[in-house]
C-alpha cells in the first residue's frame, strides 16, 4: 500500500498546476480565463460532467469494497453509488444534454457501463486508490527547479505479482480508442512524470500507464489499453507546461473557436466579446 506523501489540502499554499487546468488552456485559452481566472459562473453544466463524475466515484466506491474485503462488493451497490453521486452531482444545475440525451438516460447509461466495467475488470493488488500527488518541475533545457508545482490525483495504483506499480485511469468514449491513442493524451504522461519523481517507477526507468476505457456504444464495451513512459517524455511535459505559463503570465488570453465552442459554459459571454 503506498502511503500519501501529500494531500490536497496541502496545495492551497502552492503555485501550481493541474491536468484539467493544463487541458482546458490547451483546448481554449479564453475558457481558461473565464474558469480559472476571473472564476466566472458558468451558464449551464454539461451533463458529462457529473456523468462522469458519477462513474468515477462508482470505479472508486469498487476498489474500495475490494481493497476492505479482499472481494468484489455487490453490483447493486456499486451502480446504486453512482446514482447517489449523479444525484447529488445534479442537483440544481441547470443542465446541457447532448442530441436525444436526458437525465433517465444517462442514469441508464451509466448503470450499463458500471455493470459491463464491473464484469470485466479483474484487480490486482490494489496499492492506492485516488492517490493525491504535488510534484516540483525542472527547467527542460537548465535543469533548474521552477516555481510551480505540478499536482493532481490518479485513479488507481495497483501492482502485480511481481510487485511491479501499474498506474490505471477510468475513460469514457463514444467509440472504441485505438492502441496507440492513449500515448497522445496528456494524462497519463502527467500521472508517470509524477510517479517516476516520487521514485515509484514499474521498473528502472519506465513507468506503465493503464487506460481503462467504457465505450458508450449501444451495447457497452470495455478496453483496456497500456503504454510505458520514459525519462525522455517528461522533458516534452516540463517544456509544455512551461510555455503554457509564459502565455499565461503573458495573459494570452484568446478564443480558439471550434469543436470545443458547443459544450462551452462561457459560450454566451466570449461570443458577446
Amino acid at each position: 500500500m503506498l502511503d500519501e506523501q501529500t494531500s490536497t489540502r496541502s496545495w492551497a499554499s502552492m503555485l501550481r498546476i493541474s491536468k484539467s487546468q493544463m487541458q482546458t488552456y490547451l483546448i481554449c485559452p479564453r475558457k481558461f480565463w473565464f474558469q480559472y481566472v476571473v472564476g466566472a459562473m458558468p451558464e449551464f453544466t454539461p451533463a458529462s460532467l457529473p456523468f462522469g463524475r458519477a462513474l468515477h466515484a462508482a470505479v472508486a466506491a469498487f476498489y474500495k469494497g475490494v481493497k476492505e474485503t479482499g472481494a468484489k462488493p455487490s453490483v447493486e451497490s456499486i451502480k446504486r453509488e453512482f446514482e447517489i453521486v449523479w444525484e447529488t452531482e445534479t442537483a440544481g444545475q441547470r443542465l446541457s444534454f447532448k442530441g436525444k440525451t436526458s437525465i433517465d438516460s444517462h442514469i441508464e447509461l451509466g448503470k450499463m457501463l458500471v455493470g459491463k466495467f464491473y464484469e470485466e475488470i479483474h484487480p490486482r493488488r490494489i496499492e492506492a486508490i485516488e492517490y493525491p500527488f504535488a510534484v516540483s518541475l525542472s527547467d527542460p533545457n537548465t535543469g533548474e527547479q521552477l516555481d510551480v508545482t505540478l499536482v493532481g490525483v490518479m485513479d488507481l495504483v495497483e501492482s502485480d505479482d511481481e510487485g511491479n506499480l501499474i498506474i490505471a485511469e477510468l475513460k469514457t468514449s463514444s467509440k472504441r480508442y485505438a492502441e496507440s491513442q492513449g500515448e497522445n493524451q496528456l494524462d497519463g504522461l502527467i500521472y508517470a512524470y509524477a510517479m517516476d519523481q516520487l521514485g515509484l517507477r514499474t521498473t528502472g526507468k519506465e513507468t506503465l500507464i493503464r487506460y481503462d476505457v467504457l465505450v458508450k456504444t449501444k451495447s457497452p464495451a470495455f478496453q483496456q489499453i497500456y503504454f510505458n513512459k520514459t525519462p525522455q517524455d517528461y522533458g516534452r511535459l516540463a517544456r509544455w507546461i512551461q510555455e503554457v505559463f509564459q502565455a499565461i503570465d503573458r495573459e494570452s488570453f484568446f478564443p480558439n473557436f471550434g469543436w470545443a465552442c458547443h459544450t462551452c459554459q462561457f459560450r454566451s459571454r466570449c461570443w458577446s466579446m
